[in-house]
């Protein structure tokens, strides 16, 4: 850090104002009460205001005279000063979040009043340790060092499955190794929470970039169109779209998720950890803190496509607009030169003899013969087919209603947010074979809640119409949202 670079971020910083700001200890903990400890990523203003009101009147009962503005005057300053974002988000009702500055303002706080009664250097070293192995294991792609690393990796498991196995020794980490490694992890999942703005301010400034295209003074129409129906899917292919869309497929995932449960409540047991786990419940809240975390970006991304959409059609509105006024000055020019006729003899000159091109002059396509036909048709020993065979065929003919499957949808969204379609068809087994999946295919395509990923893709096993039959298919990655 350079002199002039600290110096500008000690002027422009809204978090560093907002620790040096004399209203601090009222708007960290109240931001902190609201949307830290009772774990809202949004709150409506009204609701927000009350509960400043309510805040503020408590505050007075034991400091008299102090923070008597109003409510509403502190979130709108708040709001001006870069700790709040108002938003709309297609409703009535305005909508406030923490923007990252107010974010890395608490985080700071967090650490500055953490409890840690030591610093756990073996867990972290062994984190930086694993990360620096994963990424030299993950850099090759070499298939003969691939197979080396896996083969090492093999050997040595089995050596420790042998040791066990010969000595029936087995070394659990100590108390102090489980308790550094549980307050890493609180810890990391305390900073993953909070980077959740950082990440909403990155695809905002993507879409920024996107929308900035169109204000491009060569701009082409054609290039626009193509950017801004390509805004989401350019979102996801960002680096920070591949990144958070990778963890979402992983939180999305039924089973990853269950995975994750029973873990967090194994630990949560384990006796050497009952002095942390009653004061330390942040990792017990995980999964929904990061689900509702997650869907708030996910939608958030959706509405600012929308936007984008949204511009394209109004420079649409104006071009047409455009087209439409010079059409009415053309005419105006023509009736005005019709009231006031040449008087010359020759109105227009054009040099040369008129190319006529009629279409009745144009030549027919030649006619070609085409070739004889070599197959033979055999109406001889052809298999009998009774009227009764015919109608049963017909009879059994089926219809494959959407509306039930769309009731299927919903009734799964109830309890969860969101769900793949290839753990969907392991809750309703299909029974109609591929027309079923093309309907569900179809359901997704048409409801703009839904997703199709075509770069990421799902293997199935479904029966087809013939019940000896299996068919596997490989399909883009369908995602049902509520």
């Amino acid at each position: 850090m350079q002199y002039e670079q600290v110096k500008h971020a000690l002027k422009s910083s809204a978090a560093i104002r907002l620790l040096r700001s004399s209203n601090a200890a009222l708007i960290l903990s109240f931001l902190y009460q609201q949307f830290k400890q009772d774990q809202h990523v949004s709150l409506t203003q009204v609701d927000l205001e009350d509960r400043l009101g309510d805040y503020l009147d408590l505050l007075q009962e034991i400091y008299p005279g102090e923070h008597s503005r109003s409510p509403k005057d502190y979130l709108t300053e708040w709001c001006d000063h870069q700790l709040l974002r108002k938003t709309f988000d297609g409703s009535d009702d305005a909508v406030m979040t923490l923007t990252p500055e107010a974010e890395k303002a608490i985080a700071w706080l967090e650490d500055l009043q953490s409890k840690e009664e030591f610093v756990g250097a073996e867990s972290r070293f062994l984190q930086i340790f694993d990360l620096l192995k994963e990424i030299q294991d993950r850099s090759t792609a070499d298939v003969e060092t691939r197979i080396q690393q896996l083969e090492q990796d093999r050997d040595r498991l089995q050596q420790e499955i042998d040791h066990i196995r010969e000595t029936g020794d087995v070394a659990p980490y100590s108390p102090t190794q489980l308790q550094e490694r549980f307050l890493l992890a609180n810890q990391v999942t305390r900073q993953l929470i909070a980077d959740f703005r950082d990440i909403e301010q990155n695809f905002r400034n993507l879409t920024r970039k996107v929308q900035a295209a169109q204000f491009e003074k060569d701009s082409r129409k054609g290039r626009v169109v193509g950017r801004v129906l390509d805004a989401d899917q350019e979102l996801k292919d960002s680096d920070q779209g591949r990144s958070f869309y990778a963890f979402w497929n992983f939180l999305m995932s039924d089973r990853k998720r269950q995975a994750l449960k029973s873990m967090i409540q194994t630990v949560y047991q384990l006796e050497d950890l009952q002095p942390l786990t009653q004061e330390y419940r942040l990792l017990r809240r995980i999964e929904r803190s990061l689900l509702d975390a997650g869907e708030y970006i996910v939608q958030s991304n959706h509405r600012l496509t929308e936007k984008l959409r949204q511009m394209l059609d109004e420079r649409n509105r104006q071009e047409n607009r455009r087209v439409a006024d010079l059409i009415t000055e053309v005419q105006r020019l023509a009736l005005q030169q019709a009231q006031e006729a040449p008087t010359a003899p020759d109105f227009w000159t054009l040099a040369g003899d008129a190319a006529i091109h009629l279409v009745m002059a144009r030549p027919l396509h030649p006619l070609e013969a085409s070739a004889a036909p070599t197959f033979s048709l055999d109406f001889t020993d052809l298999p009998e087919v009774t009227l009764d065979a015919e109608m049963a065929e017909i009879y059994h003919q089926f219809y494959v209603d959407e509306d039930i499957l769309s009731q299927r949808i919903a009734q799964t969204l109830e309890t969860r947010s969101a769900i793949p379609l290839a753990h969907l068809i392991e809750l309703y087994p299909v029974t109609q074979g591929l027309p079923e999946i093309v309907a569900y295919v179809a359901i997704a395509h048409e409801s703009d809640r839904h997703a199709i990923h075509p770069q990421a893709t799902d293997s199935i096993v479904i029966p087809s119409l013939d019940a000896e039959t299996q068919l596997q298919l490989t399909l883009p990655q369908i995602t049902f949202r509520r």
